[in-house]
This record gives structure tokens, C-alpha cells and sequence, in this order.
């Protein structure tokens, strides 16, 4: 449009210009046009039309060199991607633990992950042996005495013996002249083979294995017994923790966050007691209070943080330890006497609160490239909590990209998921689950 505009502007009406130069009105000009009007004027004028019409005619001629290359780099760029092969990607499978099984080349093509069929040997089964039939696209797996039959291009898969089929989201195909299988593969159909559960992390192309069951509580009862205190912190008009250049208040995220939890843990036959329901402010010892009436085993409190450097970002946990590094002056040592006394009560539990700690930051490093960090300090907000107590800050409200996933209720989600699986790896790590025969086969 601007381009067309210029290049009318090239060879206007000499009045026109005229006028642009004479700052003559318009409806003089349009006059002069009607009625044949050629007064010629004084040479000064006509030198400034000159170079007014050059100045025009260099400006068109360069817009449309600018045009032209930036059409051709267009052009250029789109043939490169369509004629492109796949974008080359790996996906790491790590175990319960987080400890790295493979970490296997995949092929990115139409935002779809693939893998080739030796992933399988390299995850599964090195002993896994396979057949392609070029002509007829298919695709023959032999593993654990079963034979899976696939076509490239069509997303049932065939089971046998049984006579089993499963389907796809995702179709096979072919890739550089060999076939590559879709991740939904890997995580939906050959793990029932192993007798193993997943969990797949989308984003950082992560895929966990676990055996079934791993952190299940016991059937007997127990799971029930337990009864988790969850502390979302803040709270009020006047207690209204971090916010960011958003407007996000960290006291609604942590309850949002604490409402989840609690519904999530439920469904598991875990008990959970919220230290606050609505957006209402509680002190200390009100929280502390709800711990102790309903004999909590457990208590977790939910923040986030916030600092003067927009870099710093990720999860932190801190747990109560008095021989961690105090953050008072010296000379304030006098005035905490008595609040030491009660963190020391409260460090009869340091070891439980130790091991929940691991198991939440195994669970929370799934979801996150920045490793979760733990911190021992002498913390006086868990003093009275005499049970195992943690403070888990979920991100950073002053980072851009930590403020981004904390504006996600999908990513809140999955942080909701990630704590229920800590709470029954905790749990089972004190009343191991049962494991039938069947399994551990």
C-alpha cells in the first residue's frame, strides 16, 4: 500500500507541487487545474520541484529494492523449511529416581515426536529383534514373547498372541527411508509390556518409567490413616505475599494451588487439611493450630518468591534445620533463645523432613530444566510444627518465564501432580506397598 502510494507520487501534477512548495490552498490549485492555469514561475520554485521530484523518485526506487529482498529472503527461507528433513531433537527416559536410562535421538516433524524402532533396544529390550517389509509398509517388533505388528500410516497396532489392537493418536512413518515410530508409542503401549507406568513431560521431551505401583500406599488401610497438613501462605487484604508486574498475587496462587492439592490427594486416599479455605488472613498460631488439632503427619507450606534480579527463577524447598546457616546478625542471637528452643524440638523430625524433601524435588525436577534446589536453615515459621515440615516456594513472580508457568492452571496442575506422587513416595517409603507376584515378574 505504501509502495503503491509513492510511486503515484512520482509524477504528480506540476500545480500540485507547486502548491507543496508555495504552500498554496488546495481549492486554489484544483482552480488553477480547471481553468488551464500555467503561470510559470520564478526559477527558485522550479529548482525545488527538481529536487522534490528526485527526492521522490530515490525514495520509490529504494522502497522497492527493500521490497524485493525482503521478498526474496522470504522465499528463500520458506523453500529451505519445506525442502528441510526433520528437526533433529533427543528424548532423555529416566527412571523413578530421575537417573537417566537413554537419552535417544528423535525427529521432529508437523510438532510431532518420533523415534526409531532401535529406541526400543536402547529403553526396553536390547534383546528386541525387528522386520520392515518395504513393499508392504510393515513393521514386525518381537519383545517379551509378544509380536506387534504395525503399518506405516495407519495407527492401529496389532498385538499377538491375543489378537490385541491398541490405536495410536499418531501414525508411523517414514523418515529418511526408515520407519519411526511416535512417541505415544513409548509411552502408551510398550510400557504395559514391562509392567511400568510413565509419566511424560511434553515440553522437555522427558519420559519417566516407573513400576507400577512404585509409590501406590498399601491396600490395608494405611494411606487413610494419613493426614496432611497444607499451608498456603498469606492471606487478606493486608497479607498479600509477592506480586508481579502482572498484578498475580502469590496468596492466590498458593491457595489455588492448595484447593488441587487437596482434591488430588483425596482421590489417593490421603487426607489433607488446609490451613486456610478462602482468602483470609491467619496467623502462626492459627495455622499451627489446625496441624496439631488434626494430628498432622505431615506439613507443607506453599509460597512464592520474588527478587530484585529478574534472572533469578526455579523452585526452591527449605526445611527447618538449626545447624543451617542463620540468616540473623550475630548480635541478634540473644534475642532468639527461645524461638531456637523450639526449632530444636521441631529438629526431632529433621531426617523425615529430609527424605520428604528428596522425594519432592525428584518429583518437581520432572517438570523443570532449572534443577529444584534444597536449603537447610533454621526456619522459626515451622518451629512449632512438630512433625515433618518443608516450605515449598513454586517460582519466581518477578522472572518472566517462572511468572509465564505460574499463569498456566495446566502447569499449576501438573505442580499439584507432582506433589500427591512426593506425598505417596513419603508414604510408601514408611508403609511399603504390597506387590503382587504378577508384577515383579
Amino acid at each position: 500500500m505504501r509502495l503503491d502510494f509513492e510511486l503515484r507520487l512520482s509524477n504528480p501534477p506540476a500545480p500540485m507541487l507547486q502548491a507543496a512548495v508555495l504552500d498554496k490552498p488546495k481549492w486554489i490549485v484544483r482552480n488553477e487545474m480547471e481553468n488551464g492555469y500555467t503561470e510559470r514561475k520564478p526559477f527558485i520554485y522550479q529548482t525545488h520541484l527538481t529536487e522534490l521530484q528526485g527526492t521522490i523518485k530515490s525514495r520509490t526506487a529504494r522502497n522497492i529494492r527493500k521490497t524485493v529482498s525482503v521478498l526474496f529472503l522470504s522465499i528463500f527461507a520458506w523453500v529451505i523449511i519445506s525442502n528441510s528433513p526433520a528437526q533433529e531433537n533427543s528424548v532423555r527416559f529416566t527412571d523413578a529416581n530421575g537417573e537417566t536410562i537413554a537419552e535417544v535421538p528423535a525427529q521432529l516433524q508437523e510438532e510431532q515426536i518420533y523415534l526409531s524402532v532401535d529406541a526400543v533396544r536402547q529403553v526396553f529390550d536390547p534383546d528386541m529383534t525387528d522386520q520392515y517389509n518395504h513393499p508392504r509398509k510393515r513393521l514386525t517388533l518381537k519383545t517379551k514373547d509378544k509380536q506387534i505388528r504395525l503399518q506405516i500410516g495407519n495407527p492401529v497396532v496389532s498385538i499377538d498372541p491375543g489378537g490385541q489392537t491398541r490405536t495410536l493418536p499418531t501414525s508411523p512413518i517414514i523418515i529418511e527411508q526408515e520407519p519411526m515410530l511416535p512417541i505415544a508409542f513409548f509411552t502408551q503401549i510398550l510400557p504395559d509390556f514391562y509392567n511400568l507406568e510413565t509419566l511424560y513431560n511434553p515440553s522437555l521431551k522427558r519420559v519417566q518409567l516407573r513400576p507400577k505401583g512404585t509409590w501406590t500406599p498399601t491396600g490395608t488401610g494405611d494411606s487413610i490413616n494419613w493426614a496432611i497438613i497444607i499451608d498456603p501462605g498469606h492471606g487478606g487484604t493486608d497479607d498479600r505475599g509477592c506480586e508481579s508486574s502482572t498484578g498475580l498475587l502469590e496468596k492466590d496462587i498458593v491457595l489455588a494451588l492448595a484447593k488441587r492439592l487437596q482434591r488430588m490427594s483425596e482421590e489417593q486416599g490421603i487426607k489433607v487439611y488446609l490451613t486456610r479455605q478462602t482468602d483470609t488472613k491467619k496467623t502462626h498460631f492459627e495455622r499451627i493450630q489446625v496441624a496439631k488439632r488434626n494430628q498432622g503427619q505431615l506439613f507443607l507450606s506453599l509460597h512464592c518468591n520474588a527478587s530484585f534480579s529478574p534472572h533469578e527463577k526455579g523452585i526452591k524447598i527449605y526445611l527447618n534445620n538449626p545447624k543451617g546457616q542463620l540468616r540473623f546478625p550475630s548480635n541478634a542471637q540473644s534475642a532468639l533463645t527461645g524461638q531456637r528452643l523450639k526449632i530444636l524440638a521441631q529438629a526431632n523430625f529433621l531426617k523425615q523432613s529430609q527424605d520428604f524433601a528428596h522425594a519432592l524435588q525428584t518429583e518437581l525436577n520432572f517438570l523443570t530444566e532449572t534443577p529444584v534446589k534444597i536449603t537447610e536453615l533454621p526456619l522459626v515459621a515451622l518451629s512449632e510444627a512438630y512433625m515433618p515440615a518443608l516450605v515449598l516456594e513454586i517460582g519466581y513472580l518477578s522472572n518472566v518465564e517462572d511468572l509465564e508457568k505460574l499463569s498456566d492452571s495446566e502447569y499449576i496442575a501438573d505442580v499439584a501432580q507432582a506433589i500427591v506422587r512426593a506425598f505417596q513416595r513419603h508414604i510408601s517409603s514408611i508403609n511399603p506397598p504390597v506387590r503382587s507376584t504378577a508384577l515383579e515378574q
